[in-house]
């Protein structure tokens, strides 16, 4: 595993074994995938190649399904994209992962 399994993996132990009730936990996987795509998003629209981002502005009419996933699939061929994402992803899960270890109140103990 590399390091963002490990980071996601333990972040979802932590609140899975938490005391917080069903409701809670799914809440906080709510904001988790927000909060993901928040720091995804605005990398990927980075690096739209800009003859791209100079077509849309020109004719955004001509910004179809089959356009947009084109302009994010070029996006990612850039080398510099899925490793800027991962940086990103990973540094704000090692923040959520101290918070939560920090905040979560803690399992209930085994019945003796």
């Amino acid at each position: 595993m590399d390091d963002f399994d490990v980071k996601i993996t333990h972040i979802l132990t932590l609140i899975a074994e938490s005391s917080l009730s069903d409701t809670e936990k799914a809440d906080i996987y709510v904001q988790l995938n927000v909060g993901m795509r928040r720091l995804v998003w605005p990398i990927l629209l980075s690096h739209i190649p800009q003859y791209e981002l100079d077509d849309m502005i020109k004719d955004p009419n001509t910004m179809t399904m089959e356009r947009y996933v084109t302009c994010i699939q070029s996006t990612l061929q850039n080398p510099a994209t899925p490793k800027e994402i991962h940086d990103e992803i990973l540094g704000a899960l090692g923040e959520v992962e101290a918070l939560l270890v920090k905040r979560l109140p803690k399992p209930p103990a085994p019945a003796s």
